[in-house]
């Protein structure tokens, strides 16, 4: 089984990864909620702006890059995950197995989040339709390729994927149009989803089956930050890499969005998108390496972080599994109980309730994390 000799003991506590993870599920789980309620009482429209998705093919947002960046800190988190694997002796069927178990999972989860699959009805259903199930997806080319594969295979695959998916869209026609297209609802990754998902596909303009390939390659560039960090010492050594592969990556999304005329669009996960995402994601990974991995000192100020990040699959569930109303399980939970109080607060009611919502929820999650009970998948 290929393995690149780390530099330094696998053991080594990294706190920058879980740190961006929580900062991202912070965001997910309440925190846009409570920023938006904030800038609609304030007036703030670049800001009500920069949090909501951005239209197809419009400039995108904020918002835009919390689930590229989930998939990406998927990718840093393995090289370690994979280390600690084999500094424990488990064999490649035993690894296998996790990888499999650990897909399969994240798949029916999507399903139960955004599938319908609690209402036990086919009809109503979704199959692939999930941020969890390109998580999966990603997961998978990506564990493959750190098992049985070095660095420079998985540089391989990754460049792979993105000219793949670049050329399927790019020189592919289907059912009588063209190719080159990128219009909503008429693309190859969409006709792709409708014919092999049928009736079980949600009937938005997001594509999944065929853009495996870019939630492989942006989790298999999420691992070249990872193994930037685990095998390169603190300091410029680590910032460099970091920093030139963000503007590598941005640089190589503005030439396929420029120069091979292919925009950048989030539904479809286009390869310019995956490309200038990705290179987002570097920068942030630099940022939070630089705040929290160079001092122990600052280790406590990642806590608020780290406790959204230790439990960033259960707090998902909480946030964006239907409840009742047409509220999530945990605003099932929290409007009641925190609406009357948030009235009195008038036009600033909404921000109040959000506010005590994301408050409760971290009331929760710390209370786990001091028990360090953690839901793993």
């Amino acid at each position: 089984m290929p393995n690149n000799p780390p530099t330094q003991p696998a053991t080594r506590r990294i706190v920058s990864i879980d740190a961006l993870r929580g900062a991202d599920m912070l965001l997910l789980a309440g925190g846009a909620a409570v920023l938006q309620a904030l800038a609609a009482t304030c007036g703030w429209e670049p800001l009500q702006h920069q949090l909501t998705h951005a239209g197809w093919g419009a400039p995108l947002t904020c918002w835009d890059m919390v689930m590229p960046l989930f998939i990406f800190i998927v990718g840093a988190g393995m090289p370690f995950a994979f280390a600690k694997y084999r500094s424990v002796g488990a064999g490649t069927a035993r690894i296998l197995w996790r990888i499999a178990r650990r897909c399969l999972l994240l798949f029916l989860l999507g399903m139960l989040v955004q599938g319908k699959l609690a209402t036990a009805d086919p009809a109503r259903m979704s199959l692939f339709c999930n941020t969890l199930q390109a998580i999966a997806e990603g997961y998978l080319i990506a564990a493959l390729c750190l098992l049985f594969g070095g660095l420079r295979t998985q540089i391989c695959v990754c460049l792979g994927c993105l000219l793949a998916y670049w050329a399927a869209l790019h020189f592919i026609p289907y059912a009588g149009q063209p190719a080159g297209l990128y219009l909503p609802q008429q693309n190859l990754a969409i006709w792709i989803d409708h014919r092999l998902q049928g009736h079980w596909q949600d009937g938005t303009p997001y594509s999944w089956i065929l853009t495996a390939l870019s939630f492989g390659a942006l989790t298999l560039l999420g691992t070249l930050g990872g193994q930037i960090i685990r095998l390169r010492p603190r300091g410029l050594r680590t910032l460099l890499p970091l920093l030139g592969a963000a503007a590598g990556c941005l640089l190589a999304g503005q030439f396929f969005a420029g120069v091979l005329h292919t925009p950048l669009i989030k539904h479809i996960f286009t390869t310019s998108m995956t490309l200038w995402s990705a290179g987002w994601c570097f920068a942030l990974l630099a940022l939070f390496h630089l705040a929290f991995d160079f001092s122990d000192l600052l280790h406590k100020l990642a806590t608020p972080l780290l406790v959204f990040g230790s439990n960033a699959i259960l707090a998902y569930l909480l946030t964006e599994t239907p409840g009742l109303a047409g509220h999530s399980l945990w605003s099932s939970l929290t409007t009641p109980l925190f609406s009357g109080l948030a009235r009195h607060a008038g036009p600033h009611a909404p921000f109040i309730l959000a506010l005590l919502s994301l408050l409760a929820l971290y009331g929760l999650l710390h209370f786990l994390y001091t028990r360090r009970i953690f839901l793993r998948v």
